[in-house]
């Protein structure tokens, strides 16, 4: 029976052992693995295709989740209170909270009414009220500009899981593919 510190140390070994995998493009069955430079593929098309390869595990994740709704933001008495991640929340940080993401992701925030976008990590649980679909900190919800609108709609794309580093703006910036104009962004 695995426990599960043994699931993770036999994943963190298998990780670290295996050889990068841009050098694992093509292996014939004696072992031999072509190198990539004969294979036509740079490694910095391999970046890119794992990158796309990372946006489309984002979306198939965002279909589970309620991710476009109304905004709500902390009160300023919650300035110093400990999040569900175990962090100290600060007013004049960038951070959210979302009921269902998980704790640690990274997620990009655009404002229907003011067309603004912000990138934050969720560290927190919320917002408990039906309707609105994330908790913003102060700062975040200022510059977004969600605490001044009328119009208070939000749209919210993943953009890292948890250990993650986000992926790049401009990849998430063209027209082209799900992440582009066609898909409200």
């Amino acid at each position: 029976m695995f426990t599960k510190r043994r699931l993770i140390r036999v994943f963190a070994v298998a990780f670290l052992a295996a050889a990068p995998a841009w050098a694992q493009v093509s292996i014939c069955e004696d072992g031999y693995t072509t190198p990539p430079e004969t294979t036509g593929r740079t490694k910095k098309e391999f970046d890119r295709d794992a990158l796309r390869e990372r946006l489309m595990k984002y979306i198939a994740i965002e279909q589970k989740h309620r991710l476009t709704g109304l905004a709500s933001y902390y009160s300023a008495s919650l300035d110093g209170t400990l999040t569900a991640n175990g962090e100290i929340y600060r007013n004049e940080r960038h951070s959210a909270a979302h009921l269902t993401l998980p704790l640690g992701c990274w997620v990009e925030v655009k404002s229907r009414a003011t067309g603004k976008k912000i990138r934050l990590r969720v560290n927190d649980r919320g917002p408990y009220g039906k309707k609105f679909v994330i908790d913003l900190s102060r700062a975040a919800a200022q510059a977004l500009g969600v605490d001044v609108a009328k119009d208070r709609m939000v749209l919210i794309r993943i953009i890292a899981l948890p250990g993650e580093d986000p992926l790049p703006e401009e990849l998430l910036a063209g027209p082209e593919g799900p992440a582009g104009e066609e898909a409200g962004w």
